[in-house]
């Protein structure tokens, strides 16, 4: 019995839009076109027509097993890859499709989108390719062995299942991407695909460094990025009201015209990223300071290496010039927050030297006094929240002279004494304070040499809250905003220090008569005795 013309001309549309294999491109393609309805704001079902960065897209998606993306808002790839996920499911055996998405509601949405393609096919189609057995928000399963399945972040896609391509959405937004990751990298070793997409969210964290190993090929993943234009119905007059509608950073997060600006701005940076961008580093001398030769840390000895240190320089010490030292104190983990302090010198107002590693925090205060000692007796500032309070101990019993003091009302009595007390505390209203006065240093002449500093500088963003941070880290911005305030108090009279006589001929001098003193004393006790 043969086919009627309309069974022929469906079965010849169905193996153009199977293809050949799962990675036939026009196939796919063939098929979105063709046979895809999506859901227009303004004017409800169209067939899906593919833009030029859409095309390009499905076939790097095809050709490679691990692919990311970043891109601008709404330019229609969350729905793109709902169908080519549907695709992939109606025509081919066994494809077990995870999609992850931030939260629960989101990843309901990103499946609906494959849902309201599906229910739009053509009904000779459904009946022909692989028919769906459920009817749940967040699974689509076919009697082929194929699913798609979506999912919050949180779950754990790898555990159990022989997952074939795995779909991260909105990849840089998720509150645990490293352990999204984690869970998604186990896949990839039984020959799962994995396509990461996002708009940006700010730079320092999971997403960016992950996007930087891409770009810098230290990993798997081809890399693309898609600007607002790759949305060929905006142009220049829509992008202008856009930019006139939104506070840059938010600009910069949604409608990015390149990688850099989608990082670094979206983050809703703190300081001047353009000044920053301007300003000029330098290579640092690396080596480290140890004990003079009678073992401490009054004259430390310099010793320079040629590999990176934990200790670096710029400029070394000049006789008559003052330093400060602002220090911001970590747990000591190895793979935790890094211990850091700058040193900026008051006569020129340049960063001079930074020491920054892990180490525990007793430890760090022997380091800090090495590097005080080496640079003029320099003021010391340590952040005394949490572990400062361990590293201040430390700097005490090594008797260096000049640590910060601090004056607090004692809020316990009724007449609130006026207390002193060792160190810098960074409160919430010291905070904004030392961080608002940083920016200002750096627009009038504060020198940083360290390209760390700046990078960290650029991450350092305010969030909706109003609450600072960087990302991932931000010690060496606490240092020198700590260093900066230290300034203001170089020259105060309360830290003068005293003049040094150690392992001078008055240090000699004094010593002997305290010594004689001491066994003329000696005798007379003895004589007294008798």
């Amino acid at each position: 019995m043969g086919f009627s013309k309309t069974e022929l001309l469906s079965e010849g549309r169905y193996r153009r839009w199977r293809g050949e294999s799962s990675k036939d491109i026009d196939a796919c393609v063939r098929f979105l076109q063709e046979a895809v309805y999506i859901q227009h704001p303004e004017h409800g079902a169209l067939l899906f027509e593919l833009r030029e960065a859409q095309l390009a897209t499905i076939a790097q998606v095809i050709e490679n097993r691990y692919v990311m993306i970043l891109k601008a808002r709404q330019i229609g790839y969350s729905t793109l890859f709902s169908a080519y996920c549907l695709w992939l499911s109606l025509f081919w055996d066994d494809q077990v499709i995870v999609m992850l998405s931030r939260n629960e509601r989101e990843a309901q949405k990103l499946l609906s989108k494959a849902d309201y393609a599906y229910k739009r096919l053509p009904e000779w189609l459904r009946d022909r390719a692989a028919k769906r057995l459920d009817r749940t928000v967040m699974k689509m399963t076919f009697d082929n062995g194929s699913s798609i399945e979506s999912m919050p972040s949180k779950d754990d896609p790898a555990r159990g299942s022989a997952v074939s391509l795995i779909i991260v959405d909105e990849w840089a937004f998720f509150e645990n991407a490293e352990e999204a990751w984690a869970s998604i990298e186990p896949v990839t070793d039984v020959g799962g695909r994995v396509i990461g997409l996002s708009t940006a969210n700010g730079s320092g964290n999971f997403f960016h460094d992950f996007w930087n190993r891409a770009v810098s090929g230290n990993s798997q993943f081809v890399h693309s990025f898609f600007p607002w234009s790759a949305n060929t119905d905006r142009g220049a007059d829509w992008y202008e009201v856009k930019k006139q509608n939104m506070l840059p950073w938010q600009l910069a997060q949604e409608y990015p015209d390149n990688p850099e600006e989608a990082f670094v701005r979206s983050g809703n940076p703190v300081f001047d990223v353009d000044f920053l961008r301007e300003q000029t580093t330098s290579t640092p001398a690396y080596g480290f300071l140890d004990t003079d030769v009678q073992g401490t840390n009054r004259n430390p000895v310099y010793i320079q290496e040629s590999n990176p240190t934990s200790f670096q320089q710029w400029r070394k010490p000049e006789r008559d010039y003052q330093y400060v030292i602002g220090a911001d104190v970590a747990e000591g983990l190895e793979h935790g927050d890094y211990s850091c302090l700058q040193v900026v010198c008051l006569q020129t107002n340049e960063q001079v030297a930074e020491w920054h590693a892990h180490i525990d925090a007793d430890l760090f205060g022997e380091e800090i006094a090495k590097v005080a000692w080496y640079y003029n007796r320099a003021l010391i500032a340590v952040e005394v929240n949490n572990h400062g309070l361990t590293t201040n101990k430390a700097l005490q019993r090594l008797n260096y002279p000049k640590l910060y003091i601090r004056h607090e009302l004692d809020g316990k009595t009724v007449y609130q004494n006026r207390q002193t007390k060792i160190g810098w505390l960074t409160t919430k209203a010291s905070k904004p304070l030392m961080i608002d006065e940083l920016s200002m240093a750096l627009r009038q002449g504060l020198v940083v040499n360290d390209k760390n500093t700046i990078g960290e500088l650029l991450t350092y963003t305010r969030n909706e809250k109003g609450q600072m941070g960087g990302s991932p880290f931000d010690d060496r911005v606490i240092a020198l905003a700590i260093a900066n305030q230290m300034l203001k108090f170089a020259t105060a009279p309360e830290y003068k220090a005293p003049e040094d006589k150690y392992w001078t001929f008055d240090y000699f001098k004094d010593k002997a008569i305290s010594e004689a003193s001491g066994k003329k004393a000696l005798v007379m006790g003895s004589a007294n005795i008798r």
